[in-house]
């Protein structure tokens, strides 16, 4: 049993950074909402010198391992595990993950060690640097993790069919969703909107599918305005495909912001492109926001969050008619925007999925030290 007075399990949780992005949005929640009467954190970030995300919890502590690449933080990693003596390590990204497991039994070993999975590691790896390589690192090593959780059913049923991972030593917790960055937005009724007005947020990698949703919307016979929310890699590339396709004065790029919804809670639809997701942030604020969702019933969490027809539509993989025939059949669609956002608080409560990873962890605790 756990001590009221003092927090028994020591959880060391190590980040690569605290820059923008889903891992790193889900970090900065479990810190600033995990129970510190029962859990000592610590926060080890391999690079924090441009975080976006803050740990207001005091109770957490912070180390900056500052080192530039995951690769370089072997030594400090271990010198922060001889100085705390964690009972769990808990990775919170998939090339951590990999690192760590490959390194378990040299210095690890004592330690339990929980990876939260953060994309679908079978397609991730098509897209690394040497993708054969990596996905043989990803068979030889990625079992050796006691536990990983999963954020959706699609990503723990491809760790399990192509990587050796015991279902047993799986679990499914989906993603949670803060609920306080509405609070300052003006509130929106249920009521067929004026203008169509369509939003995009997500990292311009070519992992979301911009693309194709440039393509989509290209194809739509009346006017609009289409807000992406972002900044990536491929900015100048989707620049020129704007330009190639005549849409300067309907698609606009407005960078990365704090807040991408402040200015577009009137948005119509929001239009999510990804060619395979783990279990998208940007989706769940959506439908806090209440705005419905057209997206590709792609790879990964998706289908898991849209109930088709409810809080949005789910098209047909790559089709990209059928994408804009979905927007034009959404318009004409009497969405309960109220029942979107009351759906979405519900089934990703944060206080709810922060409570399970502190059961999981409670549990492995209890059974490795009882």
């Amino acid at each position: 049993m756990l001590s009221e007075n003092k927090p028994l399990i020591k959880i060391l949780i190590i980040t690569p950074t605290l820059q923008c992005g889903g891992s790193e949005k889900y970090v900065s929640l479990l810190c600033n909402h995990i129970d510190t009467k029962k859990f000592a954190v610590t926060l080890a970030v391999v690079d924090n010198s441009n975080p976006f995300y803050t740990i207001t919890n005091n109770a957490v502590t912070i180390v900056d391992l500052k080192v530039k690449h995951v690769r370089n933080a072997l030594f400090r990693i271990k010198k922060v595990t001889n100085s705390i003596n964690p009972d769990i390590i808990f990775t919170t990204a998939n090339h951590l993950n990999i690192f760590i497991a490959i390194f378990k039994r040299l210095f690890f070993k004592k330690f339990i060690i929980i990876a939260r999975e953060s994309n679908v590691v079978s397609i991730n790896n098509k897209h690394a640097k040497w993708p054969a390589f990596y996905n043989w690192l990803c068979k030889k090593f990625y079992a050796k993790l006691d536990f990983i959780i999963c954020q959706s059913q699609y990503m723990q049923a491809d760790l399990i069919k192509h990587y050796y991972i015991k279902e047993e030593n799986t679990i499914l917790i989906h993603n949670p969703v803060a609920t306080g960055f509405v609070n300052n937005l003006p509130a929106l009724q249920n009521k067929q909107l004026s203008i169509n007005k369509f939003i995009t947020v997500a990292r311009l990698s070519n992992q979301k599918g911009i693309d194709r949703l440039l393509r989509a919307v290209a194809k739509l016979p009346f006017s609009f305005k289409y807000y992406i929310i972002g900044d990536g890699e491929i900015e100048g590339s989707i620049k020129n495909q704007i330009a190639a396709l005549q849409l300067q004065d309907k698609v606009f790029l407005e960078g990365r912001k704090d807040n991408p919804f402040l200015g577009h809670e009137d948005a119509t639809l929001f239009l999510m492109g990804s060619y395979y997701e783990g279990f998208p942030n940007s989706l769940l604020e959506a439908g806090i926001m209440g705005i419905p969702v057209i997206a590709f019933d792609a790879p990964g969490g998706i289908n898991e969050i849209i109930i088709d027809g409810e809080n949005g539509l789910l098209v047909k993989d790559n089709d990209e008619t059928a994408f804009a025939l979905a927007i034009e059949k959404a318009l004409g669609m009497n969405f309960d925007r109220p029942k979107i956002k009351a759906g979405n608080e519900k089934r990703f409560a944060i206080n709810e999925i922060i409570k399970r990873t502190e059961d999981l962890f409670i549990a492995l605790f209890s059974r490795r030290y009882r």
